[in-house]
């Protein structure tokens, strides 16, 4: 008689299943995931691949919420580890850069693929693991909000928070894909020692007199 899995042993089958996924998306686009492909990449039979996970939409949300989790988490710290504000915005922003430029594949499938979003999944039995999803992603887009909130004081319009964050993420995404494609290597010639640049120049332009 077969002896049962350990759970160490099941955990350690989901990040092989897991890991194959994240690369068959990075490398192939979500579409070409499928449990025959991730199966033929990691020795195993389609059908055992789901012991684990019910279908691809659950390995492929699964991902995306362990990538927010890990920023969230990160970019909480950073925050948490400085009392001004301006320090703050400086810890933020290198967090962002760091987690992106250090996790590509991650930070590939969580915000540059077209890869399926929250209302792809509403109405399907993974709405709810995907509310998950989109919880977390909308839990970083606070932690911003907020520190522009902060430096913008009591007075700012709604409205212009909303445009200074979409501003603000547009210019930290701008870099990590530009960083993680290799374009930005062929334009200057220290991608790091820029980026540390134009860090002072957000901070300057979104946390201006502090």
């Amino acid at each position: 008689m077969k002896k049962p899995r350990t759970q160490e042993e099941i955990d350690l089958v989901k990040r092989q299943i897991l890991d194959e996924a994240l690369d068959i998306i990075t490398e192939s686009g979500f579409s070409s995931l499928t449990m025959r492909a991730i199966a033929s990449g990691i020795g195993m039979t389609a059908p055992n691949i789901y012991n684990y996970f019910v279908g691809k939409d659950e390995i492929y949300i699964t991902l995306v919420i362990q990538g927010f989790q890990t920023m969230y988490q990160q970019l909480v710290d950073a925050a948490a580890s400085h009392d001004d504000l301006k320090e703050k915005g400086r810890a933020f922003i290198q967090t962002y850069l760091k987690f992106g430029m250090e996790n590509a594949s991650h930070y590939d499938i969580m915000f540059t693929q077209p890869t399926p979003k929250y209302d792809d999944y509403v109405g399907t039995p993974f709405q709810d693991l995907s509310e998950v999803e989109l919880k977390i992603s909308m839990d970083i887009a606070s932690l911003a909000e907020k520190l522009i909130k902060e430096a913008g004081g009591p007075d700012m319009e709604q409205e212009t928070v909303s445009d200074k964050l979409l501003a603000f993420w547009s210019m930290l995404h701008g870099m990590v894909s530009l960083h993680n494609s290799n374009v930005a290597s062929y334009v200057v010639k220290d991608v790091r020692a820029t980026c540390d640049r134009i860090t002072e120049d957000m901070l300057n332009l979104f946390f201006p007199n502090l």
